[in-house]
């Protein structure tokens, strides 16, 4: 489905279900599917999410943001790319309480691939396992979930994120000194999201793959409306920490 009328419908829709993960899977990472948020329904998504949304309010948005243009600045000769990919999720994981931050990247990269679909995979295995033994310990057996929960806000703002910021730099507008770099990422999150495509279950139990790039009927005067961030219960739950990160580091990088 393309249009994103109907689109943002069926994602803003509470009877709107996701393909859920197999709680019964042997392998690690596979199982890290299934005890996340993203791959479940009704109130376990809901208990889930709540509790994503209880870390994220603990973020210092401005500090992420100095951090990412700091860790920017750092990194920027070894390329835009390398860039997006290692700072957003090390400036996210340094205040989530990981330790070594700076290590984790290229484990969440990999993880990252294996996450959207599953299957067996050594590799993401073991990423997963030196990333839960990074994580902090949780403080109450209620909260055993909490480090697989915090490994998962880094797996989803990794490709997301670098594909945001890869995708400011490239637009026509990065070279405009008179875009301001805000404008030119809700440039990019309207014209091309970084995350093309999601998925839900339709009225006949088969798969629906949804388009946040499509066509848009309904658009306004500044043009079709932003579905990057998703819509309705589902939405990501952290826009402005992600927006605060790409900005600094987009920021950062038309400046060199």
């Amino acid at each position: 489905m393309i249009e994103r009328h109907d689109v943002e419908r069926i994602l803003a829709d509470p009877a709107s279900l996701v393909p859920e993960a197999d709680a019964a899977a042997a392998r690690p990472a596979d199982r890290f599917r299934a005890r996340a948020s993203r791959f479940v329904n009704g109130e376990v998504h809901a208990a889930r999410r709540r509790r994503l949304e209880e870390f994220l309010a603990t973020l210092d948005v401005d500090a992420l943001a100095h951090a990412a243009a700091t860790r920017a600045s750092a990194l920027a000769h070894a390329g835009a790319d390398s860039v997006a990919v290692q700072v957003p999720v090390a400036c996210l994981a340094e205040q989530l309480g990981f330790a070594g931050p700076d290590a984790t990247p290229a484990l969440v990269a990999v993880l990252a691939g294996h996450y959207p679909t599953g299957g067996p995979s050594d590799r993401a295995d073991a990423a997963l396992v030196r990333l839960l033994a990074a994580a902090p310990p949780p403080g109450r057996r209620e909260h055993r979930d909490d480090a697989v929960l915090r490994v998962q806000l880094l797996v989803q703002a990794c490709a997301a994120t670098a594909a945001l910021i890869t995708a400011a730099l490239r637009h026509p507008g990065a070279a405009d000194d008179a875009v301001p770099t805000l404008e030119l990422l809700e440039r990019v999150l309207r014209e091309t999201p970084p995350v093309p495509t999601t998925r839900r279950i339709g009225p006949d139990g088969g798969e629906l793959v949804l388009h946040l790039g499509g066509p848009d009927r309904g658009a306004s005067p500044a043009g079709p409306r932003i579905l990057a961030f998703g819509a309705g219960a589902r939405s990501c739950p952290a826009p402005a920490p992600a927006l605060a990160i790409a900005a600094a580091v987009v920021d950062g990088l038309r400046a060199c």
